[in-house]
């Protein structure tokens, strides 16, 4: 995630990057001091306010607006001048003559408000998607521990059954796992021809389905 706070210090914003990840789900957030980088601007003529100005030229003064760089709009709205010159007839604008759109540059998604802009890229790769998967694990697993009326500092064995995502899933963050639950054992029962536990639970990991049992530790 880049966040862009216009005229705020990036002392005061870096403390509240680590509860930004954490309540936003993103790995990283970056700190940009503009939001140029983030979006393009395109202006859209107004054919009715520009028709008071060039009258029979309008359609070629809405051209030349249309044309407009991101730069030259980025000027206009910091309160430069930008006039348009069509055949002679030349007209200074004003914000009704146009509206500037903002579009997002790359692949990035973004929202902006008063010049505070929040990009997003939604790319969720292969990694991400396991790191994903094994948060969802963490929480059904800690609600389990809750409803069985476990204590907080209860140790667990915790057993997982699934398929090859699953397996994936424990092979690659069982360490995590294992320690944001409590558990002192973590075993994986593969679901190829194994039999399940009729204590396992069946939960949705966002699309794949695993297979949970926990048993307190005396």
């Amino acid at each position: 995630m880049v966040v862009v706070a216009p005229h705020i210090p990036d002392a005061a914003i870096e403390p509240l990057t680590s509860l930004l990840s954490i309540e936003l789900n993103v790995k990283r957030v970056e700190i940009a001091r503009s939001g140029d980088a983030l979006v393009t601007l395109e202006a859209k003529p107004s054919f009715r306010a520009l028709g008071k100005k060039f009258g029979k030229k309008t359609p070629l003064a809405a051209k030349a607006v249309a044309a407009f760089t991101s730069d030259e709009l980025r000027a206009f709205l910091r309160g430069e001048p930008l006039v348009v010159s069509v055949e002679g007839d030349s007209h200074e604008l004003v914000p009704d003559d146009m509206t500037i759109v903002r579009r997002a540059s790359g692949d990035l998604v973004v929202q902006e408000d008063g010049g505070f802009f929040a990009a997003i890229d939604p790319t969720v790769t292969p990694e991400l998607r396991l790191e994903g998967y094994a948060r969802e694990l963490i929480s059904r697993v800690q609600r389990m521990r809750k409803e069985s009326g476990y204590a907080v500092s209860d140790r667990i064995a915790l057993t997982v059954a699934g398929g090859s995502e699953v397996k994936a899933v424990i092979d690659t963050h069982g360490a995590w796992i294992a320690d944001e639950v409590l558990a002192t054992e973590l075993g994986f029962v593969s679901l190829g021809g194994s039999e399940l536990r009729r204590d396992m639970l069946a939960i949705d990991l966002d699309g794949i389905t695993a297979h949970v049992a926990i048993t307190r530790i005396e």
